[in-house]
C-alpha cells in the first residue's frame, strides 16, 4: 500500500490577509469522475503536510444537500479495493466481503430503499467523508471508484465534510497518478486574498474555476501583478536550498516503522519538510528549515531538531545514524 504525501506552502505575507477574510485551506479527492465533499477545510500555516493511504470506507446518507455538512444515516464499513458491502434492508451497513485487489474499484448492493451512498477517507489519521451520491439509489449494485487527484483551493464557505455545489474558484488539481509525493505553492493577488496563483515544479500554474455539476475546468486569467508575484517566488525557489538527509538504522524493523509514525507526529515548528520513511530496519529522512533554508544555520537547526525527537523515542536503541548535507531543491 502506497503513502501519499502532500505540501502545501502558502506565501507567508499573504497568510495574514487570507486568514483576517476567514479562509480555510480546501482539499477534496476525485471520486466517480467528480470532487463533490470536501475532504479537508481548516486551519492553514506556511508549510502544510496531509498524508495519506489507499483506506476507505462505504456509508449511507439520505440526501445530498450542497453547502451543508455531509450527514452519515448509516454505520460505516471499513472497505477494498475488489470487495463489496451489503445494505440490508434494516439500514445497517454489513462487513465487507470478497478478496480485495488492485482493480480501484469497491461496491455497494443496496437492499435497502433510496439512499445516498457515501465515501469516507483517512486523512492525517482521521476519517472523513471524499464523496456523497447527488442521488438516492432505490435498490441494487453501486460501483465506487476513488482516483489518487485531489483538487486544492481556499474557501471562506466550506469546511471538512462540506457538500459542493456549483463552481469551486481559484483551485489547482494536483494528479498522483505514477507519484507519492506532490508540492504545490500557493500565492494571492496583490490585496485580493483568495484570488491567486499556483506554483508547481518550478513553474506557475494559472489557477481554475471547477464546475461540480458538468466536472469540468475553467483557466482564470490572472493579473499582471499576480503574475510578477509569481515569477518573484519561482527565483526565490529556485535558489538551492540545503537540505539535511538522516539515516537511522534500529535494531528491529518494528522499531523502525514506529519511529517513522512518531517523527511524523513530532513535527517541529520552523521547517518545511519533515519526511521520514523506513524500509526494513532502517529509516531515511529529509529535513528542510522554512526559514532561511539556504543559511548553514539552517543544518544545526535540523540536526538539533531530529536529535531531539530520535532521542526522546522510547525505543531508542540503534546502530548506526548519518547525517548527509545536500544542495538540492527536490524533496
Amino acid at each position: 500500500m502506497s503513502t501519499y504525501d502532500l505540501n502545501i506552502s502558502v506565501n507567508p505575507a499573504d497568510i495574514p490577509l487570507l486568514k483576517n477574510a476567514g479562509y480555510r485551506l480546501c482539499i477534496a479527492k476525485r471520486v466517480n469522475g467528480k470532487y463533490d465533499v470536501v475532504w479537508s477545510g481548516g486551519a492553514f500555516i506556511a508549510s502544510n503536510s496531509f498524508a495519506w493511504d489507499a483506506e476507505f470506507q462505504v456509508f449511507g446518507a439520505l440526501k445530498f444537500q450542497g453547502g451543508l455538512q455531509v450527514k452519515s444515516s448509516t454505520n460505516p464499513e471499513d472497505i477494498k479495493f475488489g470487495q463489496s458491502v451489503k445494505l440490508d434492508a434494516y439500514g445497517v451497513m454489513q462487513p465487507a466481503t470478497g478478496p480485495s485487489d488492485k482493480s480501484g474499484v469497491f461496491k455497494v448492493e443496496n437492499n435497502y430503499g433510496a439512499m445516498c451512498i457515501g465515501v469516507n477517507a483517512k486523512l492525517g489519521g482521521a476519517w472523513s467523508p471524499i464523496y456523497l451520491s447527488q442521488t438516492p439509489f432505490a435498490t441494487g449494485v453501486i460501483s465506487l471508484t476513488p482516483i489518487e487527484k485531489v483538487l486544492i483551493w481556499f474557501d471562506a464557505s466550506s469546511s471538512t465534510g462540506t457538500m459542493l455545489v456549483d463552481a469551486v474558484t481559484n483551485s489547482i488539481e494536483v494528479d498522483f497518478t505514477g507519484k507519492t509525493s506532490q508540492s504545490v505553492t500557493y500565492a494571492s493577488s496583490p490585496n485580493k486574498p483568495g484570488t491567486g496563483g499556483w506554483i508547481v515544479g518550478g513553474s506557475a500554474v494559472l489557477p481554475s474555476t471547477y464546475n461540480v455539476e458538468t466536472d469540468t475546468f475553467t483557466l482564470e486569467t490572472p493579473s499582471a501583478s499576480l503574475l510578477a508575484k509569481l515569477s518573484d517566488l519561482i527565483n526565490t525557489q529556485n535558489n538551492v536550498p540545503l537540505i539535511v538527509s538522516a539515516s537511522v538504522q534500529f535494531v528491529k524493523p518494528v522499531e523502525a516503522q514506529e519511529f517513522v509514525q512518531y517523527a511524523l507526529g513530532m513535527r517541529p515548528d520552523g521547517v518545511r519538510t519533515w519526511n521520514f520513511t523506513a524500509a526494513g530496519d532502517i529509516v531515511q529522512s529529509k529535513l528542510e528549515a522554512l526559514y532561511h533554508p539556504r543559511d548553514k544555520l539552517a543544518i544545526k537547526f535540523l540536526q538539533d531538531a531530529y536529535l531531539e525527537v530520535l532521542y526522546s523515542f522510547q525505543d531508542s536503541e540503534y546502530k548506526e545514524l548519518t547525517f548527509e548535507i545536500i544542495h538540492d531543491n527536490s524533496v
